[in-house]
């Protein structure tokens, strides 16, 4: 009886860590600045698309000079000061441009409902990225986006022009798809069905015609994951197999952590030499 009530317990604590992961979890303080790591790092303000938000960006240059850019979409937890070290695996190659949502950071106020998975709205901040960084920094570049932002990388950047290489990890399929898998949790997230475009599901964008920049989309998932499974991924990679590369990186990951986390040397080694081919 005691090893069934362990198991249980391990069981559900394993459930409540893995639902506030796909808990949007926005913070407005940065608690360590770019500089504090001997990082140099401008500012930029970007007006939305919809004339509605002012999103927070960060530009960083490259240890050597190049055009190579990678726009990074980080996951809705915290703020882009966060993941300064994932800024960092990219700068002796490429120049990095990192940004927060609207409700995120320093961008501008959006109320945030914890229980939302993901908002129509940050489509359109993706999209006021691509296009402010084809206007200030160069005409083509890489996508690399976690959790709803690899959904956004993979759903929004497949059909753009500017963009070159998409890296996915743990990206969503769709939010009809995302309805019914939450749909059996005790406590169901919610997904945003109005607002949402159908265009930029992951599911249904990789089908379409691919910019005509793509060169290719790497697809990351964790061997625990809770919401999405290695099949998955490959059903994802079937429907587009001549852009999504079918070496789907497996991070094991036994702990449902973070897959950046779960093996940093080998996740910094798969990243890099995808956008090096």
């Amino acid at each position: 009886m005691n090893n069934f009530k362990t198991a249980c317990t391990t069981l559900f604590l394993t459930f409540c860590i893995a639902t506030s992961a796909f808990a949007l979890n926005p913070s407005r303080t940065y608690e360590t600045l770019p500089d504090k790591l001997g990082m140099k790092y401008t500012t930029e303000k970007v007006k939305t698309n919809d004339g509605e938000a002012e999103l927070n960006a960060w530009y960083f240059p490259a240890n050597t000079k190049t055009t190579q850019l990678v726009l990074m979409v980080h996951c809705g937890e915290g703020n882009m000061a966060d993941y300064l070290n994932r800024v960092q695996l990219f700068q002796n190659t490429a120049n990095v441009v990192i940004f927060d949502y609207r409700g995120f950071g320093e961008s501008s106020d959006f109320e945030i409902d914890n229980n939302m998975y993901i908002y129509p709205h940050f489509q359109d901040d993706l999209e006021s990225m691509i296009a402010h960084c084809v206007k200030n920094h160069t005409e083509t570049f890489d996508l690399y986006g976690w959790g709803i932002g690899g959904g956004l990388s993979l759903g929004i950047g497949y059909g753009n022009a500017a963009i070159k290489k998409i890296i996915a990890d743990t990206p969503f399929l769709s939010m009809e798809d995302l309805e019914k898998r939450f749909s059996a949790w005790d406590e169901p997230m919610e997904v945003p069905f109005a607002g949402y475009e159908k265009k930029y599901e992951p599911s249904s964008t990789v089908t379409m015609t691919p910019g005509n920049k793509l060169e290719g989309v790497k697809i990351i998932i964790g061997s625990n994951g809770v919401l999405y499974k290695l099949d998955d991924m490959v059903t994802l990679q079937k429907s587009a197999p001549k852009m999504i590369d079918k070496d789907i990186y497996v991070v094991k990951n036994p702990d449902n952590i973070d897959n950046f986390d779960a093996d940093k040397e080998v996740y910094t080694k798969v990243l890099l030499d995808f956008l090096d081919k």
